[in-house]
């Protein structure tokens, strides 16, 4: 057996997931958390036409892509519109769900909600950790990953994982790193016409089967409040909301 080197990313986190799997995850509360807005208002304004920008609301329906299911548009004049950019992100989907087994496709539906639910704590806790509003760069170098284990009891979308563990990991230390980055050109692309600054990556990785939804997330050019990422406070703030299933 090799020797765990501790200054390797990949035994780090094989260790890590070793141990993540040994420990219980607890029951999932049946009820929405009391801190979530029952209007989930930064949710909504967050998901939005990949063309346009609309926000789903009033008046505002969102479609997804029917050859990937992945991207969400208002209407099919934007779905034309952005088929130039969005082509090669829809081939590289449709080519993994293909694939990726029944069960994979399951967990793969399910996290995918599981981020929809909780886009704006996964946004704000990207920023922070990677510290993108002082150094933008940071975001082609580094990304977040979310370790979860699934709650199989869960009656609700925002508790059906549980986190066990949260870092920013280079980019490097994974094989697919270069079309990560092929990835990451396109997510900015797609959200500097809104004003943002670009996008980052949070990864949410599954443990137990080792099902991964890599989300791009926007981030903005001036962020006051985001200012301090040093802390490790993010990280303990992230776990919070995401396992009591705070949803805003």
């Amino acid at each position: 057996m090799d020797a765990f080197n501790p200054n390797c990313p990949h035994c780090v986190a094989e260790r890590s997931v070793a141990e993540q799997l040994t420990r219980d995850v607890p029951s999932a509360p049946c009820h929405r958390h009391v801190k979530s807005d029952p209007k989930e208002t930064q949710r909504k304004e967050l998901t939005q036409c990949q063309y346009c920008f609309k926000s789903r609301g009033p008046g505002v329906t969102l479609q997804r892509c029917g050859a990937c299911e992945v991207d969400l548009y208002c209407s099919k004049e934007c779905q034309r519109a952005a088929w130039k950019t969005h082509k090669r992100k829809c081939a590289i989907n449709r080519a993994n769900a293909k694939i990726m087994s029944k069960t994979a496709l399951h967990t793969l539906k399910a996290l995918s909600a599981f981020t929809a639910k909780h886009r704006p704590t996964l946004a704000e806790a990207g920023i922070r950790a990677l510290g993108v509003v002082t150094d933008p760069s940071r975001a082609e170098r580094d990304l977040l990953v979310i370790l979860l284990r699934p709650r199989l009891d869960s009656p609700r979308v925002e508790t059906t994982f549980w986190v066990t563990a949260a870092s920013v990991v280079p980019m490097s230390t994974f094989p697919q790193a270069e079309e990560m980055r092929n990835q990451l050109k396109l997510a900015n692309e797609a959200n500097k016409p809104s004003g943002m600054a670009g996008a980052l990556f949070v990864m949410l990785m599954e443990i137990e089967g080792g099902t991964t939804n890599l989300a791009p997330v926007g981030f903005p050019k001036v962020a006051p409040e985001l200012l301090d990422p040093a802390s490790a406070a993010w990280e303990a703030w992230l776990t919070t909301r995401l396992n009591e299933g705070v949803v805003v």
